[in-house]
């Protein structure tokens, strides 16, 4: 009798489990993904809804065991977006923002290829040419020696040309209205003889001297000089910036005729 008792007391007990656990998975059950995006270029509008529908598949999953980092990959299997933030919204929803990476340089390879970079400094896809996805073109990188590691661009001097690139981006808003190509131009082996070539798109020649020391600084500094001058005068000629060795002193002027080489 007891044992009957036990076992029925067992079902009962496994029963009620059950339907506790049913009870939860319909009210804890992701029944909507709800994804902002924001775009820049009809390929980022593109593979914006295709990136929705996959997401779409986590509909019907657990919101109570749902793994973020599942969602996270999806988004990452998309190079050229990057996640702004996720959370769940108990018991029904999955909220995400996503954004597409805005690309900003081009770096040549030796088969006349390009790889496309970010502003962030992330390699987001290989190009036969340099054509940025929103319009016109990136900026073309010359001298830099380059390579992904876990997705982001690292090489010498990358670090300052991203520092360099902020400051810019800061002042002019879209770099890429501005800016044609940065160069790294090391004309002897003495790093304080290395320096960035900027061709402005009005023509006028940007050179940051010993980047390695304050770039963000020759750059704030190059970028003063730069929008005070004229209209024509931005058509030609070379703004130089560079550092006082003895006293750290940032230094800058503008010449007609000729810039560090």
């Amino acid at each position: 009798m007891k044992k009957r008792v036990i076992i029925t007391t067992i079902v009962a007990f496994v029963l009620f489990a059950a339907s506790v656990a049913a009870g939860l998975n319909a009210i804890f059950t992701v029944t909507h993904v709800r994804a902002e995006f924001t775009t820049y270029s009809e390929a980022g509008r593109e593979e914006a809804a295709e990136l929705r529908e996959k997401l779409d598949a986590f509909v019907g999953k657990s919101s109570a065991f749902l793994d973020l980092g599942d969602v996270k990959e999806t988004v990452e299997s998309y190079p050229c977006f990057r996640l702004v933030s996720i959370k769940k919204q108990y018991p029904t929803t999955v909220r995400l923002e996503v954004a597409e990476r805005r690309e900003t340089f081009a770096l040549p390879y030796g088969d006349g290829g390009y790889a496309i970079i970010d502003e962030e400094g992330r390699y987001l896809y290989d190009s036969a040419e340099n054509a940025n996805r929103a319009d016109g073109e990136n900026i073309l990188l010359e001298g830099f020696a380059l390579s992904p590691v876990n997705g982001k661009m690292e090489g010498e001097y990358f670090s300052e040309l991203l520092a360099v690139s902020d400051v810019f981006r800061g002042a002019l808003t879209e770099i890429r209205a501005n800016v044609l190509s940065v160069g790294l131009v090391r004309p002897v082996s003495n790093k304080r003889s290395d320096f960035f070539r900027i061709r402005m798109r009005e023509g006028v020649i940007i050179d940051i001297a010993n980047p390695s020391v304050s770039a963000d600084g020759k750059a704030a500094l190059a970028l003063d000089v730069y929008q005070k001058l004229g209209d024509e005068a931005r058509t030609f000629g070379f703004i130089t910036v560079m550092d006082n060795a003895a006293t750290g002193e940032l230094l800058s002027d503008y010449s007609r005729n000729s810039g560090l080489i």
